[in-house]
């Protein structure tokens, strides 16, 4: 069997091996991949098409997966692996890309693209997501009864995803800082647990219990931590 035939085929094993060895090949292996998101039988098949288009080398594929983006009426589910893939693929190139997300009509991609902004983003989007978050908080209600899970929390929390942005953007500027630290504090009762106890560790002065100071942020930090798993490696070989 080859690589070509295996990326359609209907056993799960098989095809994901053939997205690794199609990754492993470079720009071949992403015409290979190209040609088979054409003839895709489904949508999780084409979506793990596309989640290896933003690992392998090649020309043609981050123009695909800006196409697949801007195409309001393609599956959610891919769209959102290629906004992640093309995260992967150009980092902070993808940055104006993941902006015009922030405002995409299906109620999903911000969050992802809130994500990638705080994963490799430039500062570019820093006015439009302090914005976001204001909206948010503002929207909604108090409810000390929903908490979120710590331990999951970077893939529950959108709210956690633009403090990160927000946070790397910042650096020790309280000029940058005072805007994000004083809406955190005055909406800090619309925060579930599990992000209070995340602001407090991670950024103190947002916490109305803590002094209202500038803080020596690491960028390194919150771009590693908004990073996993949704941003790791899936295709190495050495991965198997």
């Amino acid at each position: 069997m080859s690589v070509e035939s295996d990326l359609l085929s209907e056993d799960e094993d098989t095809f994901e091996a053939a997205l690794v060895a199609a990754v492993a090949s470079g720009a071949s292996g992403e015409r290979k991949l190209l040609d088979a998101l054409g003839a895709a039988q489904d949508e999780n098949h084409a979506a793990g098409i596309v989640s290896a288009l933003g690992e392998v080398d090649g020309p043609d594929g981050p123009a695909v997966l800006r196409e697949i983006i801007a195409q309001p009426a393609d599956p959610l589910e891919v769209r959102t692996t290629a906004l992640v893939a093309l995260t992967k693929r150009e980092g902070v190139a993808a940055s104006g890309v993941l902006l015009g997300c922030l405002t995409d009509g299906d109620p999903h991609m911000p969050g992802y693209a809130l994500m990638g902004l705080a994963s490799v983003g430039d500062d570019r989007a820093r006015g439009e997501v302090l914005g976001w978050l204001r909206h948010t908080l503002e929207g909604r209600p108090a409810n000390p009864e929903h908490d979120f899970d710590d331990r999951t929390l970077v893939a529950q929390s959108d709210i956690v995803a633009a403090v990160s942005y927000l946070a790397r953007h910042s650096a020790a500027s309280w000029e940058k800082q005072e805007p994000v630290v004083r809406l955190l504090r005055s909406r800090w009762d619309r925060l579930r647990g599990a992000e209070q106890r995340w602001l407090t560790v991670n950024w103190s002065a947002c916490d109305p219990a803590h002094p209202e100071t500038v803080t020596a942020l690491d960028p390194t930090w919150f771009a590693d931590w908004i990073s996993e798993p949704l941003f790791e490696v899936l295709y190495a070989e050495d991965a198997e």
